[in-house]
């Protein structure tokens, strides 16, 4: 299914609505065929966005949000938006990169290479 995402398409629905509209989690998996091992996890209505088992990113009301660092908040067209009240880690991907794959995956490439190190990543330098 080819769907334009428009900006439009971006604005509040998070906060509006936690579900997650099967056709806009088959967008998003097209949008991220160039990530590694992409998986959508259901979390409360919504979906952890995960690659190669690392979460990067959220789901919630036909949003995608990716996790954001002092490094990757500058990426982001609306550094404003979360994904759901509360959280203060995660920014809605411009509505671009979604039409560019190769974007997507450098995006969230970098995402991942900026996010801090997982508990047991932690534990194993010890």
């Amino acid at each position: 299914m080819k769907r334009k995402y428009e900006t439009s398409d971006l604005k509040g629905k998070a906060s509006d609505n936690m579900a997650a509209s099967s056709d806009m989690i088959e967008f998003f998996k097209d949008a991220l065929r160039l990530v590694p091992e992409v998986t959508f996890r259901p979390m409360m209505g919504g979906y952890c966005v995960y690659s190669s088992g690392r979460i990067f990113g959220l789901v919630c009301g036909d949003t995608l949000f990716l996790k954001t660092t002092d490094r990757t908040i500058r990426l982001f067209n609306d550094q404003k938006t979360r994904a759901y009240p509360g959280s203060k880690n995660t920014c809605q991907v411009n509505a671009e990169w979604l039409e560019d794959k190769e974007k997507m995956a450098e995006v969230v490439g970098y995402t991942l290479k900026n996010l801090p190190p997982r508990e047991e990543e932690r534990k194993n330098k010890k």
